[in-house]
């Protein structure tokens, strides 16, 4: 079942997932660089996403209000476009990170257990 702490798990987990992604730098020194890191901005898709969901939820959130919070937000990423940004891109990946982790809400939830 998933829960405010469940949430806040995944969170976390992702977190440490774009830490690691990043290495010994930060996304700033990497933006300056010009260099490009995939890998690192899909992370940071899912601690955008997951966060989304987080913001507002209350403690002993339902299940329904969870499924909803998830739903809208999945909307939203799915509708959120960067303009001028490359579609095969960081942009893409962060994008798919975010949506990524709200299918892992769904999955998990009350028809994936």
């Amino acid at each position: 079942m998933i829960d405010k702490p469940w949430v806040q798990r995944a969170r976390a987990d992702a977190i440490q997932a774009w830490s690691d992604a990043l290495g010994d730098s930060t996304a700033c020194a990497l933006a300056k660089s010009g260099r490009s890191y995939p890998s690192a901005k899909f992370h940071e898709g899912r601690v955008a996403a997951l966060g989304e969901v987080l913001r507002g939820m209350p403690d002993g959130a339902t299940q329904t209000w969870i499924a909803a919070a998830v739903a809208e937000v999945r909307g939203a990423w799915r509708l959120r476009r960067q303009p001028g940004a490359d579609p095969e891109g960081e942009w893409a990946s962060y994008r798919a990170g975010g949506l990524e982790a709200l299918r892992e809400l769904d999955d998990t939830g009350p028809s994936g257990e």
